[in-house]
């Protein structure tokens, strides 16, 4: 079984998947940064690349590193992203306090409209991440280019988590419909669209996009 775990299942771009973190997948299991990372990149250079000019997925991990590491070393990471030319900019927000992973306990997620001066925080477990989320915001707003005195953050009403595990799921599934409904004009709100039974079947959905999207790679 170790043997497997070990697998690769899919190499995408700057994504590494193994069978061990794709298993993660299966019921009641928390989300790693490896899927989260994917989800995001597949988001960016594929289906909505249309709008790539304006828009930025950020990795897990260089949000951890947003969020730990100084002002001043940060813009190694961040210059080459081009984030004061993005109109839209997420993030990935977790709990944990650790430079070197990412990890922790929950997951939210971080929003930068440029037309509104906003950040715009979901969290499924009401909250939890607000601190955390509100912090990273304001680290955040000179490598965005927000001007200081008009920026906001706003903690948004949004879909709730049933249980203990589904937070990262949440959080892919609320970064795929914002992503629709800001760069496509897609007008049903959020919370209809994403619940605990659409996000409980997300988890399949996902596991199925890591496979084909493998098949689709598989000779490049």
């Amino acid at each position: 079984m170790d043997d497997e775990a070990n697998d690769v299942v899919l190499n995408f771009h700057d994504s590494l998947l193994y069978k061990a973190d794709v298993c993660l997948l299966d019921d009641q299991r928390w989300l790693n940064d490896k899927l989260l990372g994917f989800c995001f990149e597949y988001f960016e250079r594929e289906k909505f690349n249309h709008s790539a000019d304006k828009l930025c997925l950020i990795n897990p991990d260089v949000a951890q590193c947003i969020k730990i590491l100084p002002s001043e070393q940060l813009g190694e990471f961040l210059d080459p992203l081009n984030l004061p030319t993005k109109q839209y900019v997420f993030l990935p927000v977790n709990d944990s306090e650790q430079c070197e992973q990412t990890g922790g306990s929950h997951w939210s997620l971080l929003v930068y409209i440029r037309n509104r001066q906003e950040f715009r925080h979901y969290d499924s477990s009401r909250d939890s991440n607000k601190e955390i989320a509100r912090k990273l915001a304001y680290k955040l707003q000179p490598f965005v280019h927000a001007p200081m005195g008009r920026m906001k953050f706003l903690e948004m009403e949004g879909p709730q988590q049933c249980n203990s595990y589904d937070c990262g799921v949440f959080v892919i599934a609320t970064a795929e419909h914002l992503c629709k409904e800001l760069c496509e004009g897609y007008s049903i709100p959020l919370i209809e669209i994403v619940t605990q039974k659409t996000v409980t079947e997300a988890r399949r959905k996902i596991k199925d996009l890591i496979y084909q999207t493998a098949k689709d790679y598989s000779g490049s």
